[in-house]
């Protein structure tokens, strides 16, 4: 069972099957909390490139993969169908590249790297801020509950790049910790959340 339903005789997503619910969702999340500035984790650029063909393509997922894992996929598909005609600015840093060149195999480093390269932005005095401000985060105390040392520069060059959503697939020592995370100023989101977030308004720009 997927986030949302496909009609196959009309070929489309049906993302509400009453106005009520339409309405409930539109009060939940409002238009003005929808993400506009989007940081991504390590993890998320590797499930956009290596199952590129689902999110991007809408390739059926296969019924084997992982139910987390495909709900992943499937949220940021939706997401990344609107963000298509939608302007928001979608992130990563010269970490996350730093991250990905630690891929073993190197055909898919490579897929990577193309991707993720087309995500940083370019040197400039404001990148330069991130990326000083995310090595001082590894030692600040309001990120002391993140255990990898790396998720906590990560964060802190999203902070830097003045986003307000740091997306990750790590529910074990990221989204976990969200409650030790409050003073951070920027909201972390799994992609399942991203889209709730974003499917009321979706008709907006399809």
């Amino acid at each position: 069972m997927g986030l949302e339903h496909w009609d196959a005789n009309r070929k489309k997503w049906v993302l509400y099957r009453t106005e009520a619910e339409h309405s409930e969702d539109c009060a939940k999340y409002p238009f003005e909390s929808i993400p506009r500035r989007v940081f991504l984790d390590t993890n998320v650029v590797n499930l956009l490139v290596k199952r590129s063909e689902h999110v991007f393509e809408q390739v059926p997922i296969p019924v084997d993969v992982d139910r987390t894992v495909a709900e992943d996929i499937e949220a940021l598909m939706h997401v990344f169908a609107v963000s298509a005609r939608a302007s928001w600015d979608i992130l990563a840093s010269r970490k996350t590249l730093d991250e990905i060149e630690k891929t073993r195999d190197p055909s898919i480093r490579m897929d990577l790297v193309d991707y993720a390269i087309h995500l940083v932005i370019p040197q400039s005095e404001d990148s330069a801020f991130a990326m000083r401000l995310g090595r001082l985060l590894v030692d600040a105390p309001f990120t002391s509950a993140l255990p990898d040392l790396a998720d906590r520069e990560l964060v802190g060059n999203a902070i830097g790049f003045r986003c307000d959503v740091f997306c990750t697939c790590d529910r074990s020592t990221i989204v976990s910790k969200r409650k030790h995370l409050r003073q951070l100023p920027l909201r972390i989101m799994k992609p399942a959340e991203w889209w709730a977030h974003v499917k009321p308004w979706a008709g907006r720009w399809c």
